[in-house]
């Protein structure tokens, strides 16, 4: 039997390569909190640290197969979440001018009669805002507005707590009503 915890790196990236889930949960154990840590300062919001940090463990279990470890998981992780970090900014920066840019037409439509308002531009807007939402949050927020699908099922088919469910789409909901206002019961009645 395998004493996974007195192997090194090297050996734990071996095994992990040819797809030993202990292997890999050995190693998710150990950095996991540490990724958070830097995740959680860097992006000051801990659900999307916790969804950035599952994310690199879930790429690292997608290419097991063509992992390579070059210098050390210390030093794998802490570029993985370097990453990881500047592109959810990134995404962060791209929502926040389109958020800029819809306030501004929602400003300049705001004296226009109600039979003018193009529902068209509103539901591109609603899509937009629905496709910046965190993707585990996006996958919530659908499968419940657009499925259908109640709390229970979503958990179920996703392998998570109803909570973790409530919690994405009362989320979602948030980031929606913020930039859409009172226009937001006409949107979730068109979708």
């Amino acid at each position: 039997m395998i004493n996974y915890h007195e192997l090194n790196e090297t050996e734990l990236a071996d095994l992990l390569r040819a797809g030993d889930e202990v292997a890999f949960s050995v190693i998710y154990k150990k950095y996991w909190d540490k990724m958070l840590t830097v995740a959680g300062r860097r992006l000051n919001d801990l659900t999307e640290a916790e969804e950035a940090v599952q994310d690199i463990f879930l790429n690292l279990w997608k290419r097991r197969e063509a992992f390579t470890l070059r210098v050390g998981f210390e030093n794998y992780f802490a570029v993985a979440v370097k990453f990881e970090i500047i592109n959810r900014l990134a995404k962060r920066a791209r929502k926040m001018n389109r958020d800029h840019e819809f306030a501004l037409n929602l400003e300049s439509s705001k004296d226009a009669p109600f039979e003018h308002f193009d529902f068209d531009l509103l539901q591109k807007q609603l899509e937009y805002t629905i496709t910046g939402l965190p993707s585990k949050c996006q996958l919530v927020f659908r499968m419940s507005r657009e499925a259908g699908l109640a709390n229970k099922n979503i958990a179920s088919e996703l392998n998570i707590s109803e909570k973790a469910v409530e919690k994405h789409i009362t989320y979602a909901l948030k980031t929606l009503r913020t930039r859409f206002g009172q226009y937001l019961s006409i949107l979730l009645f068109i979708i």
